[in-house]
């Protein structure tokens, strides 16, 4: 598998939908070198298989809603694995749904520490203890 073509498709995960669409429709297809109508991709399957099976893929059709992509296992399995290593720290926190707190949390070094605070909560100290 091309690691320009895994290096494009990682970028377009970030995009709206429509937007993702749209990009996969060009970079498959420049990848491809070119879509075929599904009449000719009909005709001459035999080929359009050799072909796919020869690590090519081949993008069928020509309305971007009902574009079809023909692609190996083999190489399905290699975009899988190249494009699954290439996540980032950053990605991978967007994808579980991680929040930041929004502020810093600053901690002292030493082992009697008060417990973390959320922001806004009334604090209650109690006499004699020092806070």
């Amino acid at each position: 598998m091309d690691g320009r073509l895994v290096r494009q498709l990682s970028e377009i995960g970030d995009a709206s939908e429509g937007d993702v669409i749209k990009e996969l429709e060009h970079v498959l297809t420049n990848a491809a070198g070119g879509s075929l109508t599904v009449k000719a991709a009909r005709d001459t399957f035999t080929k359009v298989l050799g072909k796919v099976r020869g690590g090519d893929m081949q993008v069928i059709g020509r309305k971007t809603e009902d574009m079809a992509v023909m692609i190996s296992l083999k190489d399905l399995a290699a975009l899988i694995r190249s494009s699954a290593k290439n996540m980032s720290f950053g990605s991978a926190l967007d994808e579980v749904g991680f929040a930041p707190l929004g502020r810093r949390i600053k901690i002292r070094p030493g082992v009697d520490q008060s417990p973390l605070r959320r922001p806004g909560k009334a604090r209650t100290v109690a006499r004699g203890m020092g806070m």
